[in-house]
């Protein structure tokens, strides 16, 4: 199950879970990230861990209500995400340089990357949460 955690300085911190199981809350999660984005809010997306078990994060360019996916952009490793067909990322994406999925999507230094928010864990920043 998905969940993204909003810091919000005013009301005090957010969750939102995006669970398969619950298409009518996911539904209004969804609606809410999307308005999020925007108005300006800064979505980080865990797309891997690294060497040491610390989580690594890629900010969310897009988000994708009607599917429920986040995009991201980077060269990014998403070996334990899940995209929309139920595959881990890399078992959808053909590899780097340039590359396409068979999503269509190229992967590579600049490449973007679908994420589905009940396969991620997220942080969200409101353009004046910074204090």
């Amino acid at each position: 199950m998905g969940q993204i955690g909003i810091l919000n300085v005013g009301a005090g911190d957010t969750k939102l879970v995006f669970d398969k199981n619950n298409p009518e809350d996911c539904a209004r999660a969804a609606r809410t990230v999307a308005d999020m984005i925007r108005r300006g809010y800064v979505i980080l997306v865990e797309v891997a861990k690294d060497d040491k078990g610390e989580a690594l994060y890629r900010r969310v360019k897009e988000f994708k209500e009607d599917s429920c996916e986040y995009i991201i952009a980077g060269d990014v490793n998403i070996e334990a995400m899940e995209t929309t067909d139920g595959q881990s990322g890399d078992a959808a994406a053909s590899g780097a340089g340039g590359k396409k999925s068979r999503k269509g999507v190229k992967h590579g230094p600049y490449s973007t990357r679908r994420i589905h928010a009940s396969a991620a864990s997220g942080i969200a920043v409101g353009r004046t949460a910074g204090g």
